[in-house]
């Protein structure tokens, strides 16, 4: 196999985790002791003169398309000048040719990328810091000094907060008598952030539910039908399994779908507020689902950038939460949708669009 073959499938592996809310990237970075886990409003009054700029590949994505206009709503709270800089493209290659250019450009003062942990995005940085551009990475946290120093983070940390979704289904699991069984992991592949969840689940689930069995990770990929044939083995040849994670986006559908086809009902959760899973968890065909802090991230990336360009400090990494969602929990989540959907490309709810 030549290098070029080599190098372009691993820039196929590195879009596909991107797409699924979890790139491949660097070690996980550690949480600051004293990091700021809100942002206040930025002053009002701000010299900033010029464009802030949310660069994105694969624009047509539902999911993308939720972060771009949540980013957008956000500029619009602080009255910034701001742009999408996006392309439909899936490649890397076109996401860096984009950010290149933008990072070119006389006009912009900072720019929000969804690079995720990716070391092919040191030089568009680099550049940026050349330019006098401030940069804002949401949702993929790595270590401080991985990037220029004109670039700071803002995500939930995953070392935390699955801790607290394993203890809320040990609990659940409790309430309705269950002290014995097996518990499945799933995740779409294997990245630094996937793993780290898996992990502090795994290890939460033997902290406060000692007598259950954590069975080893398994991956239920990208493809909905692929991934619910993946689970239903899974509960198969686990007669005894009474939980389920995943640790990705299509997880609720994943783990809905394998009960259906079993006719058995677990107490199963996934990731990220969609309109599709909130669904599932209003339905009850899922417990809950870990709301990834999506637009929490997105949206305060503007005020990020507008305080960084004012030549405020922040901290390097905005910790955020990343709550379970039960039913009881699901009606804010349902009222961003109702609020940014309106914007979202007509192609958006196509998740086959080109």
């Amino acid at each position: 196999m030549s290098w070029k073959l080599s190098y372009r499938i691993l820039l196929m592996v590195a879009v596909l985790a991107m797409l699924a809310g979890c790139a491949v990237q660097a070690p996980a970075a550690q949480a600051p002791a004293e990091a700021e886990a809100t942002i206040a409003p930025a002053e009002e009054g701000g010299e900033v003169t010029g464009k802030f700029v949310w660069v994105q590949n694969s624009a047509w994505h539902p999911v993308h398309q939720y972060t771009q206009q949540s980013f957008l709503e956000g500029c619009k709270e602080l009255n910034l000048d701001c742009e999408l800089a996006t392309t439909d493209e899936n490649s890397l290659d076109a996401l860096v040719a984009l950010a290149d250019q933008t990072v070119s450009r006389s006009d912009v003062k900072g720019v929000a990328m969804w690079f995720g942990g990716l070391p092919i995005a040191k030089p568009i940085i680099e550049k940026a810091k050349e330019n006098g551009i401030v940069v804002v990475l949401p949702h993929f946290p790595v270590p401080e000094g991985f990037y220029a120093d004109n670039a700071v983070q803002i995500a939930a940390d995953t070392t935390v907060y699955p801790d607290p979704v394993a203890k809320a289904m040990c609990d659940e699991l409790t309430a309705q008598g269950i002290t014995e069984g097996s518990v499945a992991i799933t995740q779409n592949n294997f990245n630094a952030t996937e793993d780290m969840v898996a992990k502090v689940f795994a290890e939460g689930m033997a902290k406060y539910c000692p007598s259950l069995t954590v069975l080893p990770v398994e991956l239920e990929g990208p493809e909905p039908t692929g991934a619910i044939a993946v689970a239903t083995s899974i509960m198969q040849a686990h007669p005894d399994l009474v939980a389920a994670l995943s640790t990705t986006g299509g997880g609720p559908t994943t783990w809905a779908g394998a009960q259906k086809e079993t006719g058995r009902k677990i107490v199963a959760a996934g990731m990220d507020a969609t309109r599709v899973n909130l669904d599932l968890v209003k339905n009850g065909e899922i417990w809950g689902l870990v709301a990834q802090p999506l637009y929490e991230e997105t949206k305060q990336a503007a005020d990020l950038l507008y305080k960084m360009a004012n030549g405020e400090e922040v901290p390097y990494w905005t910790v955020l939460d990343a709550p379970l969602v039960t039913a009881a929990d699901a009606d804010p989540y349902y009222e961003i949708l109702e609020r940014l959907e309106p914007q979202f490309r007509a192609d958006a709810k196509n998740p086959d669009a080109p």
